[in-house]
């Protein structure tokens, strides 16, 4: 279908129409003449109408033209920018999920460290509270061995000094036997170990008279302990009597005897006196009584 106008401002322009358009069209005319019931004859004019409104003139059709390849111009553009949009927004999308997924793995990181870190820090102080438990105890452990080491010393000391106190009491005993065979050999005298002394026991009866008195007799059993106390220069002598046990008088005669034979004082050991003993009273009984001279090594 065409239109021809004569005037110059003025172009003849096909109209075109789509299978679409005519649908459309029928749809509508039909709706429209249901509506308004048109005769065929207002039918034609209005068809004529709209043959003879289809014509435009140039002007206007370029313009019109130009303003829709401007507006598909711009709707194409702006597809092609929605486009490059879109994929902007899908590759910061991704790269918003790596950097969250990377933030997630810190943090579980940063949560695995605190935990070890608070792990190690308990091991730490069970570990410092165990090193200081064994430090007290190497300690006590210390101190109890530097005590037995003490302990063993003295023990040591003390086992040495009684091997020479038994060694020094050995030759003194030999030194006292042999120096009296014959009474002891017999069993007029006894020589007998004694609580860490050696200890000879003689008659008193022939030592000292019945006042106490040394006898002459008693002259060369004198001068054997005078002889032995010379030989030995550690050891030390106690006196005593056994009818008058504990009582320093009964044999002080004794020991002015020796001293006055050269024994100094310093080496008579006092008489020990048992707490509970009782005071002599009336005469005592020299019946099988007995002077011992016993001899101890400091």
């Amino acid at each position: 279908m065409a239109c021809a106008f004569a005037e110059e401002d003025n172009v003849s322009i096909p109209l075109t129409f789509d299978w679409l358009t005519v649908a459309w069209l029928k749809t509508r005319l039909q709706l429209w003449l249901g509506r308004h019931r048109v005769s065929p004859r207002q039918l034609a004019w209005l068809l004529l109408l709209g043959v003879f409104s289809g014509c435009v003139p140039v002007t206007r059709f370029e313009e019109t033209q130009s303003a829709a390849q401007v507006e598909m111009e711009g709707r194409r553009r702006s597809e092609y920018e929605a486009t490059q949009l879109k994929a902007e927004n899908d590759q910061l999308r991704a790269q918003m999920q790596q950097q969250s997924q990377a933030l997630d793995e810190r943090e579980q990181a940063l949560s695995q460290a605190q935990l070890d870190s608070s792990t190690q820090g308990k091991q730490r102080q069970e570990a410092e509270g165990m090193v200081e438990q064994l430090r007290g105890e190497l300690a006590r452990t210390g101190g109890h061995l530097q005590t037995f080491h003490a302990e063993q010393k003295k023990l040591e000391t003390a086992l040495t000094s009684e091997a020479a106190r038994g060694r020094a009491l050995s030759r003194l005993a030999r030194d006292a036997a042999l120096a009296m065979p014959e009474p002891i050999t017999t069993g007029d005298y006894t020589l007998d170990p004694e609580q860490g002394a050696i200890v000879l026991r003689v008659p008193r009866e022939k030592l000292l008279t019945d006042d106490g008195s040394v006898k002459p007799e008693a002259e060369p059993l004198l001068k054997i302990v005078v002889r032995l106390m010379q030989l030995h220069k550690t050891a030390k002598l106690r006196l005593e009597d056994s009818s008058a046990a504990g009582d320093p008088l009964a044999v002080s005669r004794l020991v002015t005897a020796l001293t006055e034979r050269a024994v100094a004082a310093e080496r008579f050991e006092p008489l020990a006196v048992p707490p509970d003993a009782a005071p002599a009273t009336g005469s005592p009984n020299r019946d099988g009584a007995e002077i011992a001279f016993a001899f101890s090594v400091p």
